[in-house]
């Protein structure tokens, strides 16, 4: 099984990241490394992310005080990350 990051994922780490960055390069390395950590475990271990609906999974990323929330779901032969957040991040959208 792989994983897969969607676009919006994708642009969701790239944001997190860059605002480490500008803050703590140190930090961003070492946070880009437990995400990295975290979503290889989520391949042996698919399903192990509570469910938050019918098709989508929320895995907890440990990274830091805060750490990360991973939404995805689970296809045929790969994990599809929709969004990434931090775990105080505003996700009602308002």
């Amino acid at each position: 099984m792989r994983v897969i990051l969607s676009r919006r994922a994708n642009l969701d780490l790239l944001g997190h990241l860059d605002w480490l960055t500008q803050r703590s390069p140190a930090a961003a390395r070492r946070t880009a490394g437990d995400i990295a950590t975290a979503l290889r475990l989520l391949t042996q271990f698919p399903h192990a992310g509570g469910a938050s609906n019918m098709e989508e999974r929320e895995w907890i990323i440990r990274s830091g005080r805060d750490g990360y929330i991973a939404v995805y779901r689970v296809e045929a032969n790969r994990i599809v990350i929709g969004r990434l957040f931090h775990s105080k991040q505003d996700r009602t959208g308002g």
